[in-house]
This record gives C-alpha cells, sequence and structure tokens, in this order.
C-alpha cells in the first residue's frame, strides 16, 4: 500500500488524547460500609468489571477511528511501483498503402483507429506520428478528428528516421517515463534498427490482414508505333492467379475497351490495348477487386507530340536528311553557313553542322549558348576541316579531335545500350551491310560512343546533348547514306533533341519534362487536376522550359499543364506499387522491443501499468464502523 500524502501521518499523534483521557479516568473505587455488606460487596465487584471492559473497548474504538481518519486523509493506494510517474506516450500509425488490406468491413488502419478510440479514455494525452504528418502531444479527444479523417500515403520512413521523428516529440523532462507505440504491419519496416536512445520503452502490435487478395496494376507502357495504331502494354500481378478480373480502358469519363490479362501461375500477366495514333488520350486503366484500392488505377496520357525544329548547317548534302526528317514529326530546314538566319538559332530543338569546314567565331559563339540554353547539336566534319575551329566548338563538349586518317574502315559496332537507341531495335542487329568510310578523324578526348569502327575507334560518339560523327558522309567518303543504320540513328537523334514524354510518372521518385513553350517573365507553369494542384519546379532555357518533379505532386491522376488560364499537355502520376506485392513475414523483433498479439493486449498493458487503486474510501468506512461500535458499547455496556 502506497500513500499519496504520506506527510500526515503526522496526524497519528492525536493517538496521544484518548489514551490520555483514558488513563485519567481510570481511579480506585473507595468501600462504603452499611447494612447487608455482604450482597454489596458482590455487586460492586461486578459493576467494576463490566465499566472496565466498557472503558477499554471504547478507547480502542476511539483510537480506530482516528487513525482510519487520518490514513484516509493521506489517501491510501495500491499501484505497481512506477504507476504514479508521469508517462509521455508517442504513438505511431501506419498509415502506408499496405494499410489498406481489407480487415472485415473496415481497413487495417481503420481498425486500429477504432480500437484506440473506444478502449482509451478521452483524456488520454499522447502524440501522433504517421508516414506523412505528426501532431504534438495532446488529448485523444482532440485526435479522434485527424485519426478518423487519415488518409494514406506512398511514403514508407525507414526505422532510425522513425525514431529521430519519435523523439522529436518527446519533451525533455528526464523523470518521465517515455513509450513509443508503433502500431503497423511492419512491411519494409524493422523495428530492431530504431535507436532506443531517449525512449524507455517500445512496444509493437503487428497488424496483418487474415485473408489477403490483391490484383495490382503494375505498369503499362507503349510496346510499339505505327502510323495508325498505339499498342499500349498493361501488366499486372494478382496474389491468386485463379481470381482475374478485366481490365476497363478510360478516355476521362469515356469506356473505349475492355480487356482480361491472362495470368500465369505466377499471378502475372498482360493486356494489350490499341489506340490511334495521332489522338489524344487522358488516359486511365481501371480494375475492381476486393483488396487494396490504391493500385485499381493506373493513369497515363498519349499526347500530340509537337513538331521538332531541325537546322542544317552547312554545304553538304541535304537531301537525305529532309527524306529521313519529314513534314509528319519534323519541321526541317536548310541552308548555307553565309544564308543563314542566326536570329532563328535559338529557337531550334536540333542543329546540324553539315560538313562545314571551318566556322567563324561568332558561330562559334552562338552555337555554345545554344548548347548551355539546351540545345542539340550535330555535327558532321568536312574531310577538310580547320581543326582548331572545330576544337575551340568541342572544348565545352569534353571532346576533340586529335588527326585525320586516310583509310578504308567499316562500321561494325553498335552500342544497343546507349539511350539513344532505347527502344529503338528489338533485338541486336548482326546481318547487315557494314558501312565504310574512306577517310576518318581520330578523338583526343570523346564521349560516349554510339557506332563503333571495326579497330574500335568511334564513328559516332555522344557527349550530354552534343553528337559527333568523326567521317564525312558526302558520298566520295562514305556509303553510311546508303546503310539502314543511317535511318534509326538520325530519326533517333531529332526524336530525343524533345523526347515524347513518358505515357505517366511515378510520385516520388524524380523526374523531367520539357515542354516546348517559353516560361515567360513573371510567369510560371501550374499542373491541376480534378481536386488538386500543384507549381513544380521550372528551368526556363531559350526555346523550351524543364519541369522538375520530386515531392510533388502528392495524389495521382491526370494533371493539365497551365500557363495562366491557357491549358496545355496533360501530364499522368501514379503511385509507386511496390506495397502491392504480398508483404514478407514479419521481422524477428529484439529483446527490447514488448510485442502485443492485438489492441485489446496493448491498451490492457498501460492500464494495469497506470491504474491507481484508491483505498481512502475503505479506512472512511472503517471509521463509521468505529463510531457504530462506540455508539451500541455505550448502549450495552454499563
Amino acid at each position: 500500500m502506497l500513500l499519496k500524502y504520506p506527510e500526515l501521518l503526522w496526524g497519528l499523534l492525536l493517538l496521544i488524547i484518548p489514551i490520555l483521557i483514558h488513563l485519567l479516568q481510570l481511579r480506585r473505587f473507595r468501600k462504603t460500609a452499611f447494612t447487608n455488606v455482604r450482597l454489596l460487596e458482590k455487586l460492586a465487584v461486578e459493576a467494576n468489571r463490566s465499566s472496565r471492559l466498557k472503558k477499554w473497548l471504547l478507547l480502542f474504538c476511539r483510537l480506530g477511528l482516528i487513525a482510519a481518519l487520518v490514513v484516509a486523509f493521506a489517501q491510501p493506494y495500491q499501484a505497481k511501483e512506477d504507476a504514479g510517474t508521469s508517462r509521455e506516450i508517442v504513438i505511431y500509425l501506419d498509415n502506408s498503402f499496405s494499410m489498406q488490406a481489407p480487415e472485415g468491413q473496415t481497413s487495417l488502419m481503420q481498425l486500429a483507429v477504432q480500437e484506440l478510440l473506444q478502449n482509451l479514455p478521452p483524456e488520454f494525452e499522447c502524440a501522433l506520428l504517421t508516414n506523412d504528418r505528426q501532431f504534438s502531444r495532446r488529448s485523444l479527444e482532440a485526435l479522434r478528428e485527424p485519426m478518423l479523417n487519415l488518409g494514406y500515403t506512398h511514403l514508407q520512413p525507414d526505422a532510425p528516421a522513425l525514431a529521430l521523428r519519435a523523439r522529436n516529440l518527446f519533451s525533455g523532462d528526464p523523470g518521465v517515463i517515455r513509450e513509443f507505440w508503433m502500431i503497423s504491419d511492419f512491411n519494409g519496416l524493422d523495428p530492431g534498427l530504431i535507436d532506443t536512445a531517449g525512449v524507455s520503452e517500445l512496444h509493437v502490435l503487428p497488424l496483418r490482414p487474415e485473408v489477403r487478395y490483391n490484383l495490382s496494376i503494375d505498369t503499362a507502357y507503349i510496346r510499339d508505333r505505327s502510323a495508325e495504331l498505339v499498342n499500349l502494354e498493361v501488366a499486372v500481378s494478382a496474389d491468386d492467379p485463379t481470381r482475374n478480373q478485366p481490365l476497363s480502358l478510360y478516355n476521362g469519363d469515356t469506356l473505349l475497351a475492355k480487356s482480361a490479362p491472362e495470368l500465369g501461375e505466377d499471378g502475372r500477366g498482360m493486356a494489350v490495348f490499341s489506340l490511334p495514333a495521332g489522338a489524344s488520350i487522358q488516359g486511365a486503366v481501371r480494375v475492381l477487386d476486393e483488396g487494396l484500392a490504391y493500385d485499381n488505377n493506373l493513369y497515363f496520357n498519349l499526347n500530340q507530340p509537337p513538331k521538332i525544329r531541325v537546322y542544317s548547317l552547312g554545304p553538304g548534302p541535304g537531301d537525305y536528311l529532309r527524306r529521313i526528317f519529314t513534314e509528319d514529326e519534323f519541321d526541317f530546314r536548310s541552308s548555307g553557313i553565309q544564308e543563314a538566319d542566326f536570329g532563328n538559332l535559338e529557337s531550334q530543338h536540333l542543329v546540324i553542322l553539315n560538313e562545314v569546314p571551318d566556322i567563324p567565331a561568332p558561330m562559334i559563339e552562338l552555337l555554345e549558348a545554344f548548347i548551355r540554353d539546351g540545345g542539340n547539336l550535330l555535327i558532321i566534319p568536312a574531310s577538310d576541316l580547320e581543326l582548331p575551329d572545330y576544337n575551340s566548338l568541342l572544348r565545352t563538349t569534353g571532346m576533340g579531335i586529335a588527326g585525320r586518317v586516310d583509310g578504308t574502315n567499316r562500321v561494325t559496332g553498335i552500342s544497343f545500350g546507349h539511350p539513344l537507341f532505347r527502344d529503338v531495335f528489338e533485338g541486336e542487329v548482326a546481318n547487315f551491310e557494314y558501312p565504310s568510310v574512306q577517310s576518318y578523324f581520330t578523338l583526343s578526348a570523346q564521349g560516349s560512343a554510339v557506332l563503333e569502327f571495326q579497330n574500335g575507334t568511334p564513328f559516332l560518339t555522344a557527349s550530354g546533348r552534343t553528337y559527333l560523327f568523326t567521317a564525312a558522309l558526302n558520298p566520295q567518303n562514305s556509303n553510311f547514306r546508303q546503310s539502314p543504320l543511317i535511318v534509326p540513328t538520325f530519326y533517333a537523334i531529332g526524336r530525343n533533341s524533345l523526347p515524347f514524354p513518358d505515357p505517366y510518372y511515378t510520385i516520388g521518385q524524380p523526374a523531367q519534362l520539357e515542354l516546348d513553350q517559353r516560361l515567360g517573365e513573371d510567369r510560371i507553369f501550374r499542373l491541376r487536376g480534378p481536386d488538386y494542384e500543384f507549381i513544380p519546379r521550372q528551368q526556363a532555357f531559350a526555346r523550351k522550359t524543364r519541369l522538375i518533379f520530386g515531392e510533388e505532386p502528392a495524389r495521382d491522376g491526370n494533371y493539365t499543364v497551365y500557363q495562366d488560364d491557357a491549358p496545355g499537355q496533360t501530364v499522368s502520376f501514379n503511385y509507386p506499387r511496390a506495397e502491392s506485392r504480398a508483404a514478407p513475414p514479419l521481422p524477428e523483433f529484439p529483446g527490447f522491443v514488448t510485442r502485443h498479439p492485438d489492441a485489446a493486449d496493448l491498451i490492457g498493458r498501460y492500464q494495469n501499468d497506470t491504474r491507481i487503486t484508491a483505498l481512502w474510501k475503505w479506512f472512511v468506512i472503517l471509521a463509521l464502523l468505529f463510531v457504530l461500535a462506540e455508539a451500541i458499547l455505550q448502549k450495552t455496556l454499563r
């Protein structure tokens, strides 16, 4: 038994008062003789004995009354040794998408919220920590609304970062017990990695659904394009391959097609949708299943790409370039150096320096500024080039020409893994007629080789946005124009000058989008969705604007790019699909972690550790009993 006010026990000194009174009342009886002495002596003895017993019993009752009242005012209670110590509690409530898993008529996260609100008193104080938000210490009643309205997020904090955030929510008071409660499915979160410095107790409540079934739309990509059709391939995965569901393809709110993917034994499958090549589609692929909801939609877009502006400068042959850069995709222009419109240079996406023997210094400065502003430059050297002019231009790109080599050399190497040839070749091509050159240039410094001669030296090399052939392509020096390599090579260079925007971007992963629009002064681009708007980071160039995505947006969907109130192209974002896969087994919890099988056990442990059983009422009742006993004694004993 413990006392809330032990200093009041000094009140037991009051027990001296009834003892002194009792001692003063104990005096001897004097004998008085008169007739019938023998009978009177007997009565006197009996009265004397009854009086002594009554006085001792009354003394005991009065002592008991005073002692019971003093102890009652000291407020005795029963509790664990540290039950009276102040406690600070931080609750981590996992709101990642995997906590969307159904459990009965609700989800894992909402079930945990309901049990906390129902089993803890409204005055219970704690701090709340989630994957994307945090609330300082306050009553559970004040946290009710945020907890009931808590949404899900793709963010997954690691254990050390989570512990650091939790420590920041504790106060600096050294005399309190700090408890950290973790309620999660522990999918990718290992409490064993938590630094427990500053945490007195660590309690975990692992939550897993009894039965899990989920069908996820994992990704979508353009499998191939033609002049008429674009084939969109959609990949799905399911926990149970026998429970398949059809996919629905929408353009906005209009249903375009349905397709049921064929699932293999591993639960993975594909579905292919054919779409018109020239259409602009704000698309979404949807499925209805009983599992997680966040991966039932995958947004994508097919925008009509703008024409890429290509400008060829120089005396080199340009007829083959015009046949490659066709009017349906490119705006191709060519001129000699003397007739060049240099004022129009900054608006081009790709400039081709076509076998220019010498490059004037003003033109070098213009081309250097063009590259710095994000332009793309393709250099086809002249056989009789001025080496200092070329090296002056190439100096800013990290490349350089060493000298000319006369003699036949064949182009035999293709770097199929180079970004320039991404999605160009279905496989490694080997059975084609190798082009050759009669003379070529060696390099003193080079970028990444795209095409190589048979001796390993580069025929086409790239450094950033600058591409350099090491040989003239006129018919007198090379038959490359008759090679099947020329079309995919030049087309890829032109197409990459303003690449197709990706069908979608993944939220939380760095990405860039280049708009064929200039960023006006004091103007910005905004991205607007149905119920969400954000402003990305923006980088302005002379002929385009680069949008940089990172933490924003926070929601998936199709967004329209606006400058002021003028709508532009559509950009799509989707959540990462990492949590769609079945969670691995629970990690091994170390000894400093207390694991609880359910919320009732976690809350019951806290209530037992902090329960204080007040005993003062029993001592008040005991005091009343002593009063009653004294009253009975006064009436029954004489």
